[in-house]
């Protein structure tokens, strides 16, 4: 009859190299210890979730991770036949190898001299980063950031735990970098004003966002500041050639020309108004034309011309009609509002007489004027 014996003087513990927690494929090493083991010759028993491994006699245990979740122990065996303990089980954890993802802001392609930042998305670990799969030395942080300068670099990067496990290395992405970036200067609301009007110019940054644009005007530098830059009340000395540039780190933007002319003056010269008796049997009249009420005119043109019009000429006009070959007369007229101010003529029909019409005709002659002589509009209502 044979007789095994478990003695617990033999205290086992089983180790785990690098760490019970790996990536799937990642070689795991167990060690089955026996302290106190003497100078016996020991054999080693080895259990996977509680089922004895068989053929894996040796103290130390290499597996290859494959399944996701795995308890491991182990027993020590004497030559007399005399065991240890089973040692406390171990859980082998295994996950994916992580694949990590480069990310580029503001863009893979940029203008010489701007700033790229290269994130390496694995939290809470520590990073190898690779330009041209080449390591970049002493770079370890998270986030990398880069003054683009070469015209073409691929860069990945790789995570590694504080336990030495590493993650796959990243796909590569291309940084294409060009000549510098040169701004673009817009004028609102137009290039050609007349003084007194309010224009922005705007200075186009395109990703150089929140730096310093410097403005130029007729090649002088005039203001350091921001995008926009607003000019109220212009002047003609406002008028010129301006252009603006980056924060020092691109070219200077086309020129744009701002034109600033005097605001015109138009100039009224002749109004007509005309008396226009409908449907009567009378074959001539004689004409009276009122201005606020009060006769101002009286001939046998049904026309009234009124020359250099001006703003004592404002009033409400009537006319009326007597026949000259009998003792009959009209009603007077509606009246007709005439209103000169400043640059502008308005004309207000108050109404129609049923016996005849009063006409503020639009043959009013008024052939406007600007102070250089090109024509210029008016208002009527």
């Amino acid at each position: 009859m044979s007789l095994s014996v478990s003695l617990s003087l033999w205290n086992v513990v089983l180790k785990v190299s690098p760490d019970q927690r790996v990536f799937r494929g990642e070689t795991v090493t167990l060690t089955c210890d026996i302290q106190r083991a003497g100078n016996i010759q020991w054999t080693y028993s080895w259990f996977r979730d509680a089922s004895v491994i068989r053929d894996v006699t040796e103290r130390v245990y290499s597996i290859t991770s494959d399944e996701s979740y795995s308890e491991y122990s182990c027993r020590g065996e004497r030559s007399d036949s005399q065991r240890s303990h089973i040692s406390a089980a171990v859980t082998l954890t295994v996950s994916e190898r992580p694949e990590p993802v480069v990310k580029v802001s503001p863009d893979q392609r940029v203008f010489r001299g701007e700033t790229v930042t290269l994130t390496c998305d694995i939290q809470t670990w520590t990073y190898s980063w690779f330009r041209d799969a080449s390591v970049i030395r002493d770079v370890t942080e998270r986030v990398y950031s880069i003054t683009s300068d070469e015209s073409y670099s691929e860069y990945s990067c790789r995570g590694e735990r504080s336990d030495s496990q590493k993650s796959h290395t990243s796909a590569a992405v291309t940084l294409t970098v060009s000549g510098e970036y040169q701004p673009k200067v817009t004028i609102k609301p137009q290039s050609s004003v007349f003084t007194g009007d309010t224009v922005t110019l705007s200075c186009d940054v395109g990703q150089l966002t929140g730096q310093t644009v410097i403005w130029f005007k007729d090649f002088t530098r005039i203001q350091t500041g921001d995008e926009t830059k607003t000019l109220r009340d212009v002047r003609v000395s406002d008028g010129g050639k301006y252009s603006c540039t980056v924060g020092g780190k691109t070219t200077q933007s086309q020129i744009v020309m701002l034109t600033v002319r005097g605001k015109p003056k138009p100039a009224l010269r002749t109004v007509t108004l005309t008396c226009d008796m409908q449907e009567t049997n009378v074959s001539s009249w004689s004409y009276s034309w009122n201005k606020d009420d009060s006769v101002i005119h009286v001939s046998q043109s049904q026309e009234y011309r009124i020359s250099s019009v001006n703003e004592s000429h404002t009033g409400h006009y009537s006319c009326a009609g007597n026949e000259t070959q009998g003792s009959r007369y009209s009603h007077t007229s509606d009246k007709v509002t005439l209103t000169v101010s400043g640059e502008s003529l308005y004309i207000l029909v108050s109404g129609l007489s049923g016996a005849f019409l009063l006409i503020f005709l639009l043959v009013l002659q008024f052939c406007c004027k600007r102070n250089k002589g090109s024509s210029h509009l008016f208002k009527s209502t």
